[in-house]
């Protein structure tokens, strides 16, 4: 009775300790597709999608960085957020819609959220948008009421000469 209750329990712990790595048996060797951009050089402000495939269920996500670095936050649009996890569908395929609304680099990065392995990395180079490149940025400065108040003084200036001329000239007389 011994022998058997010892070889249950053996059977029982040996069963609890795979049964957690049955639920972790896919891995990122597992995708069959590691990550592809519909466009890897948009136009600034132009949509375009990421798109992972793998295992059903499987939570994915994407992460968005910028070089250089003094590219806002704001700027990387990603379903409303810089870093979004998405779950794959029951095909396994998850999809990713990104804007990015400034010129520079990107780099795109897709995780397998589960085991932290990189599935993919992308670069994508956003051009200035038509028209933006050779304009100078707007200072704010309105130079006609500097140089209206300029042309002022020049004539107080001279009003002011004529008339001690001719104070000059009346009293010498």
């Amino acid at each position: 009775m011994k022998i058997r209750r010892t070889a249950l329990v053996a059977v029982a712990a040996v069963a609890l300790a795979l049964v957690p790595s049955a639920a972790f048996s896919y891995g990122a060797s597992d995708y069959t597709n590691k990550g592809t951009v519909s466009d890897t050089t948009p136009a600034a402000g132009e949509s375009f999608t990421v798109t992972v495939v793998g295992p059903a269920g499987a939570s994915v996500t994407l992460t968005i960085t910028s070089n250089p670095a003094s590219i806002p936050d704001s700027a990387i649009t990603i379903a409303g957020t810089k870093s979004l996890a998405k779950v794959t569908n029951a095909s396994g395929v998850a999809v990713f819609t990104v804007t990015l609304s400034q010129a520079g680099t990107y780099t795109l990065v897709a995780t397998d959220t589960a085991s932290g392995a990189v599935l993919s990395t992308q670069t994508v180079s956003v051009a200035a948008a038509a028209g933006a490149a050779g304009s100078l940025s707007s200072t704010g400065s309105n130079a006609l009421p500097i140089a209206l108040g300029a042309g002022a003084l020049v004539l107080v200036g001279a009003g002011g000469v004529v008339v001690a001329r001719r104070r000059q000239a009346g009293a010498a007389a």
